[in-house]
């Protein structure tokens, strides 16, 4: 009897040690993990990443504006679509649902020979997008907005906050949905466009609830208003049956692109974060009206997708650009082309055009309008280009 407990308590004892070895283990392997993904050292100039299906199912490819380099980045049998790059070109984030058919977020090197899973939660995960600082990824979860540090931790929920969570839900009569989020980390300022009963507004929303002058004056009061109590509801600022924006590259301003304002009707403009005032760039004459819009890296042009709309109706009318001083835009792609990106030097732009058989292709054109060519071959649907901001030559 007196063996048996002994060996019993022995066994318990290293059943308890193996239990602590491994919770030890998934600790520092979470938090201090020596494989984490690392920046690459390889110049990745004029890689555009887009997602294909030529291999069967959804990867990431990359490819060359002249057309050369095609290259699978993931092979897993699983859909990888939504890649983004990191601000310096050394890193991609990208959406997979290889973690049990659940979309989620995972970053990797440009050639994919290392990857890391960053989210586990159930819910598909979206549209990631690297901060400026390229430590910290921003990206949707069922239309609401999260953040998370690629060096590990749990993912944020900054949109709508867990505190003000039954709030949201009374006034909006359900949970809110949001898109094409920005943050500014250290003011804790967050702007998105939200779903609204009457179409879409661009919405600002102050993570402390406190005004633009309290955290000037960096007063008592100003800190009464970074209490929890404080908090509000996020305050809109221009809406419209459909609202796009994007964050420029110097990060103080947002392009903001309007379709069916009830005053102003189709509209491009600036919204200056500093200042919060909004500057108007043009007014949609006739049935034109500007669509999803990016900057080009220098910041003093705009690409957006362009419409025609009649009535309850609405057609694709091509790939509009236009200079911040600019009357107003110049098509300079006509007809079924959407989500255009630029390259590094904003000479070109590769955008994406329907087949006559509904798949995609990637198409590359001059930021003038010239030597418009098709880049991928007409093999399966291809699409969400996106075009590496790595300068070249730097190591």
């Amino acid at each position: 009897m007196y063996l048996r407990r002994v060996w019993f308590k022995h066994t318990l004892l290293g059943l308890l040690a193996v239990v602590v070895l491994v919770a030890a283990g998934m600790f520092w392997i979470r938090y201090f993990n020596p494989f984490r993904v690392k920046p690459a050292d390889i110049d990745t100039k004029d890689w555009i990443l887009f997602v294909s299906d030529r291999s069967g199912n959804p990867d990431l490819w990359v490819i060359r504006p002249d057309g050369s380099g095609l290259r699978q980045i993931t092979t897993d049998p699983s859909a990888e679509t939504d890649p983004a790059w990191s601000p310096d070109g050394r890193l991609i984030a990208f959406i997979s649902d290889r973690d049990n058919h659940i979309p989620q977020l995972f970053y990797a090197d440009p050639e994919g020979r290392r990857i890391q899973q960053l989210t586990v939660s159930v819910g598909a995960k979206e549209k990631p997008q690297f901060l400026p600082d390229g430590k910290h990824i921003i990206f949707l979860l069922q239309g609401q907005v999260l953040l998370v540090d690629i060096e590990g931790g749990e993912a944020e929920k900054i949109l709508p906050p867990f505190e003000l969570e039954q709030q949201w839900r009374n006034t909006f009569g359900g949970s809110a949905l949001f898109r094409e989020p920005t943050y500014d980390p250290e003011k804790r300022i967050v702007y998105a466009v939200q779903r609204t009963e009457g179409g879409e507004a661009l919405v600002r929303y102050r993570q402390d609830g406190a005004d633009h002058q309290r955290e000037e004056k960096g007063t008592e009061e100003a800190q009464h208003a970074h209490a929890p109590g404080a908090q509000k509801l996020p305050e809109p600022i221009i809406g419209g049956q459909e609202v796009h924006i994007a964050l420029s590259p110097d990060g103080t301003q947002l392009a903001i692109t309007v379709m069916g304002n009830s005053q102003i009707g189709h509209a491009v403009a600036l919204y200056n974060l500093v200042t919060e005032t909004i500057q108007p760039l043009w007014r949609g004459q006739g049935d034109l009206a500007p669509g999803a819009v990016v900057w080009a890296p220098e910041g003093t042009h705009l690409a957006f997708e362009m419409w025609r709309i009649k009535g309850e109706e609405r057609d694709r009318a091509g790939i509009g650009v236009m200079g911040i001083g600019d009357p107003e835009p110049r098509l300079i792609v006509p007809g079924n082309a959407i989500t255009p990106t630029w390259s590094q030097g904003g000479t070109s732009l590769v955008y994406v055009k329907f087949r006559e058989d509904g798949k995609r292709d990637l198409w590359i054109v001059g930021a003038d309008g010239s030597d418009a060519r098709r880049l991928t071959d007409g093999t399966g649907d291809n699409y969400a280009p996106a075009w590496s901001p790595h300068p070249g030559g730097q190591k």
